[in-house]
């Protein structure tokens, strides 16, 4: 966009479950997995255009009227981190509303940058993931047109919780609210209880270098070669994500000019869907596990090789929590087990690491509150953490788009990468 935008708040304000959460309820344990969660919040965009038949004020009252009763169904939503506990105590959620009169909503959807996204989130310099939980904010376009930035801890949620709570706060605003599944917070059904002692290795922040977040497209029709491309004998009809997966990572390989560290690629699986018996969609917390998979030739990632490795890896965590005939907690603390035994054999010196996240199937353009589906979905984590990619659906379904985050040298050579181009449309319009 050539014109800065200029995003105006004109209320802000606290929303409380519309009913007490019972002392019962007031304490909630988190997992060792939510506990080691970095200090980010998971955010979803969602933009709509405009509706005639409902005014600004009325959208405003029936987001926050439907919010209010969304949180006594996500009440942890609504409390504060307590060491490794979530005080359920109602404290509640920030809501925000603001508005932009200078660029019309069809403007901002042209190239879209992250950094202009950001300002549509509710933000400030006071908030931190540890409280509020959530924050909302709605933004106001003067053509009518509007977007929802959400936030939440990642502490307490991931994507898929993300998704499950934007769908039933849609649900609810759409007067549906009877056909709302029930919902369990309960991260430690399948993870031991946090444990303040237990680290992970981090990596060194002095001398941090700037990161920079920036957008690819795949169509569906890209998508369609890039499968081609990268099918073999072992795996005939790769995945979307496998195949666009596997091109970035090796485009961010070559983009790397370190050579002493060995590359490594993590993703992180959803586990809602590998133990269905044992965990339900309407499961909230961090259900998820990240599986390594090395460049150890240290030369060249290859695309079929690599969507090879990325299969077995995903084979091989299906049959490790499904082949334990014991309880979840059994296979969580299997999973525990494999990820200190990882990172044993990896650290920030000897390996560099790029994170690979799909949010693919999420259902977010199904997010309506009564006024359509939205035209466009974003999705990413704030602070953005560099060497990690976000792919989330195309409205179509069929295509991906990957919010990729690289130090910024690494950036200017990888949006150069004439293989990735070949495949990929650099900040694609967004045609509403």
């Amino acid at each position: 966009m050539e014109m800065i935008m200029k995003v105006e708040t004109i209320g802000k304000e606290i929303i409380k479950p519309s009913a007490k959460t019972t002392n019962d309820l007031r304490t909630l344990q988190l997992s060792m997995i939510d506990h080691l969660m970095p200090p980010v919040y998971t955010v979803a965009f969602l933009f709509y255009t405009k509706n005639d038949l409902i005014s600004q004020e009325q959208t405003s009252h029936k987001l926050k009227t439907s919010l209010s009763e969304t949180l006594t169904r996500f009440y942890p939503f609504a409390g504060r981190i307590n060491g490794v506990t979530i005080d359920c105590n109602d404290q509640g959620t920030i809501f925000v509303d603001a508005r932009v009169d200078n660029i019309l909503l069809s403007s901002f959807l042209k190239s879209p940058d992250f950094e202009y996204l950001k300002l549509l989130l509710p933000l400030d310099a006071e908030a931190t993931p540890t409280w509020p939980l959530l924050l909302v904010k709605a933004t106001y376009f003067k053509c009518g047109g509007m977007a929802i930035g959400i936030c939440i801890s990642h502490k307490l949620a991931d994507a898929a919780s993300l998704s499950t709570f934007v769908r039933a706060w849609t649900t609810i605003a759409r007067g549906e609210s009877d056909s709302v599944a029930s919902l369990e917070f309960a991260g430690t059904k399948l993870y031991p209880p946090a444990n303040e002692a237990f680290k992970v290795p981090e990596e060194d922040q002095a001398g941090k270098r700037t990161s920079v977040t920036k957008r690819f497209v795949f169509v569906a029709s890209k998508v369609e070669k890039l499968r081609n491309k990268a099918a073999s004998e072992d795996v005939a009809r790769p995945t979307r994500v496998q195949c666009v997966t596997s091109l970035i990572w090796r485009c961010v390989v070559a983009a790397s000019p370190d050579t002493t560290r060995e590359k490594m690629l993590s993703q992180p699986a959803n586990l809602r869907p590998k133990i269905p018996s044992l965990l339900s969609d309407n499961l909230i917390g961090n259900l998820m596990f990240s599986t390594l998979t090395f460049n150890e030739s240290k030369g060249e990632v290859e695309i079929v090789e690599t969507v090879k490795k990325l299969k077995k890896r995903g084979e091989d965590l299906t049959l490790l929590v499904q082949i334990e005939e014991g309880s979840s907690i059994t296979i969580g603390s299997k999973l525990i087990g494999q990820m200190m035994d990882n990172n044993s054999k990896i650290s920030y010196e000897t390996h560099e690491p790029h994170t690979v996240t799909s949010w693919c199937k999420m259902q977010l353009y199904d997010a309506s509150f009564g006024w359509g589906s939205p035209v466009w979905v974003a999705g990413n984590v704030v602070p953005a953490l560099a060497n990690v990619t976000v792919l989330i659906d195309s409205k179509d379904g069929e295509g991906i788009e990957a919010w990729v985050t690289l130090y910024q040298e690494d950036m200017s050579l990888f949006e150069q990468n004439q293989e990735l181009l070949a495949f990929a449309s650099p900040n694609l319009d967004v045609l509403v």
